[in-house]
C-alpha cells in the first residue's frame, strides 16, 4: 500500500511540499522494545529526570503486557493520549481498560506513581482500517480515567491552543516549542527535544508539523510551548512524516478539544479533567516527585557554562553560584534560585 500524499501549509496558506506518511513509523502501534546500538546523541535529544515537573506529568501507557506508547496528565485522574495506541492490530480489537495501565515519572525501571485505568474515551470518528492518513490522524486521540488521582503526586499539564500570536513568537524565538516522551531505543528513559521547529499543517489546521526527533513510543506524548515560562501543550503526537527536506512529526492539534474550535466528543472528554485549559499543576508537597527540575537544570547549565568553568559538583552551593553566573550573563535579576522560571530561561539559552 502506497502512503498518502499530504500537503504541507505554511502560515500564509500556501501550498509548500508534499508529505509522504511513514506507515510503520507511529501508527502501527505501540514500540517493544530497544533498538540495541542507538546513540541518544544522534537523535538530538536530552535525558532528563522523569520525576521532576513538568516531566513527571509525563508518562508511559503500558498495554496489556505488549508494548508501549506515551500520555499526559491533563487532570488529576485524566490522561491523553493516542487512540491507535490501544487497538490491538493482530485481532483488530480494541483493548480492555483493565489491559492498560499509565506510568507517571517513570525513568530505568522505578514506578513510583501509576495507576491501572478504570475507563477511556476514544474518537468515535477513528477507522482502524482506513491505515496511516492524515484525516484519520485527526482524531486518533483518547482519553484515560485512571483508578487513582496520581495527577496530585505528578503533576498535570495545561492545554494551550497554537493561534497566530504564539505563532509568531516561536518563529521570532520569543518561545520555544519542545517535546518528551519514551521513544524506542530509550524506552525506559525520559528523553526531550528541546527545540521543535513549527513546519507547516495538515488537515487545515488541525494537524501541526513540527521538525523534532520523535519515533515508536512517542505516540501519544506533548508538543510543549515554553512561553513566558510556562509550558502548556499544544499538541498530540500522532504520526511522523518525510519530506524532501527531512523527518517531520505530526500532531493532533489541542484545538480539537477547545470549545470554540474543536469537537464535541472531544471537548467533553477532555472537560471532565476538570480544568485543562489552565497552567497545570506540579506536584503537590510530600510527593515523590519534585515541583523543581533541579537536575534538568544542572544538566542545562552545564551545556551553557564557559569551558573554562565547567562545574565538577552539582551540590547547592555549587548550583547557587552557576545559576547566578548564568542570570549575570544573560541580563536577568540574580538571585541563584532554582525555579520554573530559569528552567525556562536555560531551555530559551540553549542552541
Amino acid at each position: 500500500m502506497s502512503a498518502p500524499q499530504i500537503p504541507l501549509l505554511r502560515s500564509s496558506g500556501r501550498l509548500a511540499a508534499t508529505l509522504l506518511l511513514a506507515l510503520a513509523a507511529v501508527l502501527a502501534g505501540p514500540a517493544r522494545g530497544d533498538a540495541a546500538g542507538l546513540a541518544l546523541a544522534s537523535t538530538g535529544r536530552m535525558e532528563v529526570n522523569a520525576m521532576e515537573y513538568p516531566w513527571s506529568a509525563i508518562g508511559r501507557v503500558n498495554v496489556g503486557g505488549r508494548g508501549h506508547c506515551t500520555g499526559f496528565l491533563i487532570g488529576a485522574r485524566r490522561v491523553l493520549t493516542a487512540a491507535h495506541c490501544l487497538h490491538d492490530g493482530e485481532t483488530g480489537r480494541w483493548r480492555g481498560a483493565n489491559e492498560i495501565h499509565f506510568v507517571a515519572g517513570y525513568q530505568r525501571d522505578a514506578y513510583l506513581i501509576h495507576s491501572p485505568v478504570a475507563s477511556y474515551e476514544r474518537s468515535q470518528r477513528f477507522d482502524t482500517a482506513a491505515g496511516a492518513t492524515a484525516r484519520n490522524a485527526v482524531n486518533d486521540w483518547a482519553v484515560l480515567t485512571l483508578e487513582k488521582p496520581i495527577g496530585r503526586q505528578a503533576g498535570w499539564l495545561g492545554l494551550r491552543r497554537l493561534d497566530d500570536g504564539l505563532l509568531r513568537r516561536l518563529r521570532r524565538g520569543e518561545a520555544r516549542a519542545l517535546q518528551a516522551g519514551y521513544r524506542r531505543g530509550w524506552t525506559h528513559i525520559m528523553t526531550v527535544n528541546l527545540n521543535c521547529a513549527i513546519s507547516g499543517f495538515f488537515q487545515g489546521r488541525s494537524g501541526i508539523l513540527h521538525s523534532c526527533n520523535i519515533s515508536k513510543g512517542d505516540s501519544g506524548s506533548p508538543l510543549l510551548v515554553l512561553d513566558g515560562g510556562a509550558f502548556r501543550v499544544v499538541g498530540l503526537h500522532v504520526l511522523n512524516a518525510n519530506s524532501s527536506d527531512g523527518k517531520v512529526a505530526g500532531v493532533l492539534s489541542v484545538g480539537l478539544f477547545h470549545a470554540g474550535t474543536g469537537n464535541r466528543q472531544a471537548i467533553r472528554a477532555v472537560g471532565r479533567a476538570g480544568a485543562p485549559w489552565s497552567a497545570g499543576h506540579a506536584p503537590h508537597q510530600g510527593s515523590p516527585a519534585s515541583a523543581l527540575p533541579l537536575q534538568t537544570i544542572d544538566r542545562l547549565l552545564d551545556r551553557l557554562q564557559p569551558a573554562e568553568s565547567a562545574r565538577t559538583q552539582h551540590g547547592p552551593v555549587q548550583r547557587g553560584a552557576a545559576i547566578a553566573a548564568f542570570q549575570s550573563r544573560r541580563g536577568l535579576p540574580v538571585t541563584g534560585q532554582a525555579s520554573l522560571d530559569l528552567l525556562g530561561s536555560l531551555i530559551q539559552a540553549t542552541p
